[in-house]
């Protein structure tokens, strides 16, 4: 029995032991879980306040170091415009010092060329005084003696042409040197309809003078102020530090007088600028710039500009990835010897629309400059001497008549242009290299620097139309106006022979024949 009994209080303690506490006291939580739910909830928070700490002496940390990197930010700063200070004060005693050697050559050229012209003048009323005297049968010499002064005349000026070309054969090395060495400032654009022109509009007028920037205020070249702030940067009147004189500024042109006449300044750029197109544009400290038009079938245009907006190099690279150097004026070329070219003018068509067989356009399109002309030649020479450009045909474009005054034509008259169009779209797809050089040219009646500017307004217009109706790729035309400086009539009175707008292949001159 006694057995009995303590197996018997084993098994109820034993029960006893196995019933969970709350068992033991229903209602009531259980002490020592509560003590371990705390204590988690102790470690959290915890740990959140830590990290709340670290988050917190992390940030004070990056504060710290972004307040030194501001310092030393600053100090950098202040250290390069204290350095360009000094730059600009130097280079402004250097182009004071420029000036005024420019001013003493210049005034030492005129001077030269006024005893030239004296000289010339004497020899002219000597000669005229000589003519009252001859006899009738005389007369051929006398006419001899005058077609020789118009000899000499044209050859001082094609010497002068070509000591142009020289010069701006040394500012593209200049130029391109630049551009190779130097990461520029940077501008993307995309081209739309309402910021490019088209043939049919007006060149919006622009003021024809504009105030200099302070002096303290700029310490950069007048070149390179065109490429920064634009045409508008230049004055009427203003002196430039090559000795050229500013005459007029419509905005998007500038005429300057040079010691050999004048030349209009502008943005070689702008057939390039056509709708739909991405534009890249690099500017380096001496105001050249390297553009990367890019157009909607992949083809890309890579163009070096000079400050003054002159064209020194281009490359067209196709959809394919193969790339075509249209032209570099970047490379040396022999200097132009006057004497050496032929002393006439080249093989000239007129181009009347549909009046004009396919197959002579096309033939007076590609034509080679003559056999005994064994060189190449750089586009500046092309575009500045007269007589590199007679080298290969003009084709006269008779069919589009401008109003008096205006630079822009409808769309009947750009129809007149398809045939040339055409031609010129089929020989470019021929050979993507092709160059055709649009000239644009007025009488000797009105201001000179007015007729400069109209004539290349109307050479860019025609151009435009090429490329908007046609399709004429515009990376391959070069436009260049020449005012009253390529009289095909010898007078100063009204001529319609004389306004004219004209197109050349100027691939042969280029590549050297063919």
């Amino acid at each position: 029995m006694r057995q009995l009994l303590k197996s018997t209080t084993a098994l109820v303690l034993a029960s006893a032991l196995a019933v969970p506490q709350p068992l033991w006291a229903q209602g009531e939580a259980d002490p020592e879980l509560e003590r371990r739910d705390q204590l988690l909830q102790n470690q959290a928070d915890q740990a959140h306040q830590q990290a709340q700490e670290a988050a917190a002496e992390e940030a004070r940390k990056a504060a710290e170091k972004a307040e030194r990197q501001a310092e030393r930010k600053a100090e950098r700063q202040a250290e390069r415009k204290e350095e360009r200070k000094a730059e600009r004060q130097a280079e402004r005693q250097q182009q004071r010092q420029e000036q005024s050697e420019v001013d003493a050559e210049a005034a030492a050229h005129a001077e030269a060329e006024a005893a030239a012209n004296a000289q010339a003048d004497a020899e002219a009323n000597a000669e005229a005084q000589e003519e009252g005297e001859l006899p009738d049968s005389d007369q051929a010499d006398v006419d001899a003696a005058e077609m020789e002064r118009q000899q000499r005349r044209e050859q001082r000026r094609a010497e002068r042409q070509a000591r142009r070309a020289a010069e701006a054969e040394a500012e593209a090395q200049a130029a391109a040197a630049a551009s190779d060495e130097a990461d520029g400032e940077v501008i993307e654009e995309r081209i739309t309809d309402e910021n490019v022109r088209s043939s049919d509009e007006e060149f919006a007028a622009a003021p024809q003078a504009t105030a200099p920037a302070a002096e303290e205020d700029d310490g950069i070249s007048d070149l390179g102020k065109i490429a920064i702030l634009g045409l508008g940067a230049l004055a009427v009147g203003q002196m430039l530090k090559n000795g050229d004189r500013v005459v007029s500024n419509s905005g998007d042109r500038v005429v300057v007088q040079t010691d050999d006449g004048m030349r209009v300044l502008k943005n070689d750029n702008v057939l390039l600028r056509q709708p739909g197109a991405d534009v890249r544009t690099e500017t380096f400290s001496d105001g050249s710039t390297r553009s990367y038009v890019t157009y909607a079938d992949g083809t890309q245009v890579v163009t070096v500009l000079s400050a003054e907006g002159r064209m020194l190099r281009r490359t067209k690279i196709l959809p394919n990835g193969e790339q075509v150097v249209l032209f570099d004026d970047t490379r040396t070329v022999e200097p132009v010897e006057y004497t050496e070219l032929p002393q006439m003018r080249g093989d000239s068509m007129r181009y009347e629309g549909t009046a004009v067989s396919d197959d002579n356009l096309r033939r007076a399109l590609m034509a080679t400059q003559p056999a005994n002309i064994d060189r190449r030649f750089s586009l500046s020479q092309i575009r500045n001497i007269d007589a590199v450009r007679y080298l290969v045909p003009e084709i006269e474009v008779e069919s589009v008549k401008f109003a008096t005054g205006s630079s822009a034509i409808g769309r009947d008259q750009a129809q007149e242009l398809a045939a040339l169009g055409g031609a010129m779209r089929e020989a470019i797809q021929a050979n993507p290299a092709d160059i055709f050089l649009i000239e644009g040219h007025t009488d000797a009646v009105g201001a000179e620097d007015y007729n400069l500017m109209l004539s290349d307004r109307r050479a860019e217009t025609v151009a435009l139309a090429l490329t908007e109706y046609f399709d004429v790729p515009p990376e391959n035309m070069v436009v260049q106006g020449y005012g009253e400086y390529d009289l095909r009539v010898q007078t100063q009175d009204a001529e319609r022979a004389n306004r004219r707008v004209a197109v050349r292949r100027i691939t042969p001159l280029l590549n050297g024949g063919t």
